[in-house]
């Protein structure tokens, strides 16, 4: 008999070790003030979002930071990966498991405040000499559906804001609220800048690889809507001045 239990025990607990040491990979991009290196810490709103969800499901994984156009694809190409904060748009919308909205932002044209620069339509915008976009980030793939060619990509918000203050780009997109934090982080003047056009809003979301586990997405999803009920949603935001 004893026997018998410990052969049903070890079969148990090899049925369920895979579930136990599935590992994912949680990937994120430096991107003020949502995730982001201050001091040498990972900081911003999603990031406490997700630490909390992390603490809630019992996900001990370290969050890495990776420049955007690998840490997309990544998830796009890899299992068991975990890649916040990303824009929810309908080119995507079946290339991820979502959990939405961390927030809602606006993405927009910025121009160094004096430049004279005017922008009514996108038009006006395709005229400049130099747009700064961050590599493969959604709204440089929006410009680009747009058929836009005046665009200057880099891997890093911090280069844009610094290469626009310096006359090396004359427009830079980017989000709002975020702008001012970037600015900070560069060392750049908040009020030398000045927005000159509203693209679009969009949510800020958490997004799966599609091959993660729905049982994982599940889980986390779960938490999410537990603290969006409890409040500790709205707390965060609010710590972090988001509406």
């Amino acid at each position: 008999m004893g026997k018998i239990f410990l052969l049903a025990a070890s079969f148990f607990l090899f049925s369920i070790y895979p579930l136990l040491s599935t590992e994912l990979t949680i990937l994120t991009e430096n991107l003020p003030n949502l995730n982001y290196i201050k001091d040498g810490e990972l900081v911003g709103l999603s990031v406490d979002i997700v630490k909390e969800i992390q603490k809630r499901v019992g996900s001990h994984e370290q969050i890495k930071v990776f420049p955007w156009a690998r840490a997309y694809s990544l998830a796009l190409e890899e299992k068991n990966v975990v890649l916040f904060s990303i824009t929810h748009t309908e080119s995507r919308k079946g290339l991820f498991k979502w959990i939405c909205p961390l927030v809602t932002k606006r993405d927009i044209l910025v121009a160094k405040k004096g430049s004279g620069i005017e922008i009514n339509s996108l038009e006006d915008a395709k005229k400049v000499k130099r747009i700064g976009t961050i590599r493969d980030d959604s709204k440089e793939r929006l410009l680009k559906s747009h058929g836009f060619t005046n665009l200057e990509s880099v891997s890093d918000e911090q280069q844009n804001v610094k290469k626009l203050i310096l006359g090396r780009i004359d427009l830079w997109v980017n989000k709002q609220p975020g702008l001012k934090t970037v600015c900070d982080l560069a060392g750049v003047d908040y009020h030398q800048l000045e927005e000159v056009f509203h693209l679009r809003e969009r949510d800020l979301c958490i997004a799966f690889s599609r091959n993660t586990s729905d049982s994982i997405v599940r889980k986390w999803r779960n938490a999410f809507n537990d603290m969006l009920t409890d409040g500790t949603i709205q707390q965060i935001r609010n710590t972090w001045n988001f509406e």
